[in-house]
């Protein structure tokens, strides 16, 4: 659309709608059939290991965490995890922690491909990157004459279907879900913030809706490509209104997401791109609140786990007599990952990377995969749980291996 224009609301109807052609959504939604494994005391939360179904032959392992006491229904956040994350992850299980501890229901996944949705149950192993191709074109032409179906897709479909999930429990407010992610978890959970009004506060985080997604992993950079074709990244950004109050969170030198302008470059695009949904919408009389918040000098963090961050989600989630009092400390998340006697990767354990990130200090406790798994005495998922499972079933052979 152009600016100025004021038929908005129909052709945002069309875009979520082909968006999630793009995406490859399933055409309908089969039962839940979820499953509550065992119940885990956090002392001022608990944690649920639960299964669900996502579509036929495919389920999906997650930890549902819930606040006590639980004197009504709450309001509940779904997780997405980032590139190589899952339900234990080290930052998930701060999350999960986090917002439980302020009264948040709090849904947690294992991405396609990871932990309990992994052959072998390993952890950080990007599979869904198919890093077993030499090439980019290796991959592409897997997808469009294999899979037929976008890797991204089936992520962001998980998690749709976890939004179903928290639905259906009845200690969740289902009028006051949001949804929130880091890094590819914003990319995904900025993308169900965008298709599903259920949405109603969204934080991205290490992300951003604009052209750097064209130069991203191959998962992100397909599905950006298509967008691209069909509208603009600032009709993408305000797709967001007039259900889900979002904010942008990112460092301003953020060189993972940017390495061309080591960030200042993703910084003008989430600024110009805030700027144009606000005059879309303003145009066509729509209500939305989409905001940026920049930390200066910061890289590519966690910034789900700061107290910006869980104060957004209060306001828009939460009434204010039923806020409980965020924590005023501040731990460096390295600091936290070194006293749980764990390391951070490589690649993010940097001051300005993860490890300087000013998380809120709740005195977040490390559990063993093991500990959390939904499954602690198997050694190996069933297909239906696993990357290759689907893929296998996707392409009808063993190409998964």
């Amino acid at each position: 659309m152009e600016p100025g224009d004021t038929n908005w609301e129909p052709h945002a109807a069309q875009l979520r709608h082909q968006i999630a052609g793009i995406l490859g959504f399933p055409a309908e939604k089969g039962p839940l059939d979820a499953e509550t494994h065992r119940t885990i005391d956090g002392g001022a939360y608990t944690i649920e290991p639960v299964t669900f179904a996502s579509e036929p032959g495919s389920r999906v392992t997650a930890l549902l965490y819930l606040p006590r006491p639980l004197d009504g229904p709450v309001p509940g956040i779904l997780v997405a995890a980032g590139h190589g994350g899952s339900k234990s992850a080290l930052s998930c299980q701060y999350t999960g922690q986090l917002y439980s501890l302020l009264g948040f229901a709090c849904l947690v996944l294992d991405t396609i491909g990871e932990e309990e949705r992994h052959v072998e149950r390993k952890m950080g192993t990007r599979a869904h990157d198919m890093y077993h191709f030499k090439t980019s074109e290796e991959r592409r032409a897997f997808v469009r004459t294999e899979l037929k179906r976008l890797v991204l897709g089936k992520i962001i479909w998980d998690l749709v279907r976890g939004l179903d999930y928290l639905e259906s429990r009845p200690e969740i407010d289902p009028a006051r879900l949001g949804a929130i992610g880091n890094s590819l978890g914003g990319a995904t959970g900025g993308c169900v913030a965008v298709l599903d009004a259920r949405v109603r506060a969204a934080i991205v985080s290490g992300w951003g809706f604009s052209v750097l997604g064209l130069d991203s992993k191959d998962c992100t950079s397909m599905p950006y490509e298509a967008f691209a074709e069909i509208m603009s990244f600032d009709e993408m950004t305000a797709l967001l209104a007039p259900h889900a109050a979002t904010v942008f969170i990112n460092g301003t030198r953020d060189s993972i997401i940017d390495p061309k302008e080591d960030g200042a470059g993703l910084v003008r695009h989430v600024r110009s791109g805030i700027a144009g949904a606000r005059q879309i919408l303003a145009d066509a009389g729509v209500d939305g609140t989409i905001e940026a918040h920049f930390v200066p000098g910061a890289c590519h963090r966690p910034y789900i786990l700061t107290h910006p961050a869980a104060a957004w989600m209060q306001q828009h989630l939460m009434p204010p007599e039923a806020r409980r009092p965020i924590p005023e400390g501040i731990v460096k998340y390295g600091d936290w990952v070194d006293a749980c006697g764990k390391r951070i990767e490589e690649l993010y354990d940097t001051e300005m990377r993860q490890r300087g990130a000013r998380c809120v200090d709740i005195g977040a406790v490390y559990r063993s995969p093991r500990d959390l798994a939904c499954f602690p005495e198997r050694a190996r998922p069933t297909p239906e749980y696993t990357w290759q499972g689907w893929v296998e079933r996707q392409t009808g052979s063993s190409a998964a291996e």
